[in-house]
């Protein structure tokens, strides 16, 4: 059981092989950051697909209420920034409407008179209010009021190398002020803790966040497709929901003249935000590759993810740790690499070298496909898993089977369908190397059909290529399936028989003979039969022998002259004794 499992690996070491080494040769290049951007676009447009084509899975979010200042409502108000008076009137009546709780992301460091003694006293009484700060770079410093009673919450954001935020900061930690929590953290806490719903430490790990049914896990320098981010306080992917069309928005004069439904703002989380252009700082998302959008719409989808993950289950996106990617990678690079043998081996090349290019390249785009099918199926699922990572993998191992098929078609013979020489060589040098392996003989047997030169003369050279199909799919079921036949030249063939005896030998030629007779392929100017007939010579090499494979082909073929001479159709075993010169 041994032996034959250790000789199938060494057969297949190749194909074994492949896998492991250009999974960790992409890997490698991957770790790089070469293909760090590749993977960012696709993961942008995982977002855009699930946008349209999951438009119901990603409805409005029902617990958000956007109350937005544009270019419109500044022309109108005719003032910007705010007053203090004016802010206090809107807070006034966002806050008679009994909502849940208020986030005002507007920076208010300073007073803008008039009416800062009436926001002073909006801020001092309204519990549920959460003001904001910047705290990284040019810091910007919250109300006074809302510092001392800790109703803060940053909006620093992170951004990629190409100006993208796809990624949420939850906490900072710093020496000089400690810890603080995210302007959309603090504003979902609040919301959740009517719930009775608190953050706390997960049991699997210190750094784990539970809250509700959210598990939050901080992402390190390498996480999913990134290499080597600045990943300073607490990270996590921001599992964006939509553009503004994703949540319920009202201008800021509406609410003023009170043109709203009621029950409008009860009981939700009321954002207070600006979206003008001209006043707002905006970033680029996954949704929108050269459109920027305002602060207020990420802060908005930073709050949403939080919020539904806790009480509705959507997925936060989460990544696999290095093994499991890498497992990942070598999954799709040796799956693609055998669903690309097998369509080598079964279709491609029964067609001329224009359809094999076809039927590779369609073959390696089925497989592209379903790789980026699967990819996006997990990232519905709330994973980020490499994708152009591994399809860089699986086109390399779908090149490297085309390039050995091609080889392997070098080595075969194209009239008769089985090896040529120069394969057969390579494969009688491998057997006697494993003989050892083996604990048994090797034995070779060289065949030669009977007066073929007389056979072409009479019936023509197209006749005879048709007599050698057929003698080599004749030899070929006469032997056994370990049994290897190569064309050896002309009309000579050859077969390796491993882990096989003199006598085992002798048994399989008399099948060849018998098989090639009864193919009863007519030959009227044979000495021999009136049908075509083979011979055979018969060698053999014992476990201590140390001969090379050349001398085993020539006592083969002294054994075969023998055959011809003793008046062919038969089959002759070498002995010394054959040959007078043998030494």
């Amino acid at each position: 059981m041994f032996t034959a499992l250790a000789e199938k690996l060494y057969r297949w070491r190749k194909m074994l092989l492949i896998p492991p080494t250009v999974t960790g040769l992409v890997i490698g290049i991957s770790l790089t950051g070469i293909l760090e951007p590749l993977e960012l676009l696709t993961f942008d447009q995982f977002f855009r697909w699930r946008s349209h084509l999951s438009s119901e899975s990603e409805k409005q979010d029902p617990r958000i209420v956007i109350i937005t200042v544009d270019e419109a409502d500044i022309s109108t108000l005719q003032q910007w920034p705010l007053s203090d008076a004016k802010l206090a009137q809107l807070i006034n009546i966002v806050k008679q409407e009994t909502p849940r709780v208020i986030g005002l992301n507007i920076f208010r460091d300073f007073p803008i008179e008039p009416g800062s003694d009436a926001l002073n006293q909006v801020l001092n009484t309204t519990p549920n209010l959460i003001g904001i700060e910047k705290v990284i770079g040019n810091t910007i410093k919250p109300p006074e009021i809302l510092s001392q009673s800790k109703q803060v919450g940053f909006v620093d954001l992170v951004i990629d190398s190409d100006g993208k935020v796809r990624r949420d900061l939850i906490t900072i930690t710093s020496e000089g002020f400690g810890q603080k929590l995210s302007f959309a953290m603090t504003l979902a806490l609040s919301y959740l803790q009517q719930d009775n719903i608190l953050a706390h430490s997960g049991d699997s790990s210190e750094e784990e966040i539970i809250i509700g049914n959210a598990r939050l896990f901080p992402l390190d320098k390498n996480a999913g497709n990134y290499i080597n981010i600045d990943n300073g306080g607490y990270q996590i992917l921001l599992n964006y929901r939509g553009g503004r069309e994703k949540f319920q928005t009202i201008s800021i004069l509406d609410v003023f003249t009170q043109q709203y439904p009621e029950d409008f703002f009860d009981d939700r989380l009321v954002l207070i935000g600006v979206t003008a252009d001209s006043v707002s700082t905006s970033f680029l998302t996954p949704y929108h590759p050269s459109y920027p959008i305002s602060g207020t719409l990420i802060q908005a989808n930073a709050i949403s993810q939080i919020l539904n993950a806790a009480l509705d289950d959507r997925p936060l996106l989460k990544v696999w740790s290095d093994p499991f990617e890498w497992l990942w990678i070598l999954t799709c690079t040796t799956t693609g690499m055998l669903v690309t043998y097998i369509a080598l081996t079964k279709n491609t090349f029964q067609y001329n070298s224009v359809i094999k290019w076809l039927l590779f390249i369609l073959n390696n785009c089925w497989l592209g496909l379903l790789l980026l099918s699967g990819s996006y199926f997990l990232f519905l699922q709330g994973w980020w898993v490499p994708t152009i990572t591994p399809l860089i993998a699986v086109f390399g191992s779908s090149v490297i089977i085309l390039v050995d098929k091609w080889k392997y078609l070098a080595t075969f013979d194209t009239l008769t369908k089985v090896p040529n020489r120069l394969y057969f060589d390579k494969v009688l040098e491998q057997t006697r190397l494993l003989r050892h392996l083996y604990r048994k003989q090797t034995s070779l047997i060289l065949c030669d059909v009977d007066h073929f030169k007389q056979y072409n003369d009479t019936y023509g050279h197209p006749a005879g290529d048709r007599c050698l199909k057929k003698v080599a799919q004749g030899i070929r079921m006469a032997i056994r399936h370990t049994d290897f036949l190569a064309r050896y030249g002309g009309e000579e063939f050859a077969i390796i028989l491993p882990k096989t005896d003199i006598e085992e030998a002798k048994k399989i030629a008399q099948r060849i003979l018998e098989k090639v007779t009864s193919l009863k392929i007519s030959h009227k100017t044979s000495s021999t039969k009136d049908y075509v007939t083979i011979s055979c010579g018969i060698s053999s090499l014992l476990i201590q022998d140390h001969l090379s494979t050349k001398r085993l082909i020539k006592q083969a073929d002294k054994a075969l002259y023998k055959a011809k001479q003793q008046g062919r159709n038969r089959v002759i075993v070498y002995e010394p004794s054959l040959v007078t010169d043998e030494k």
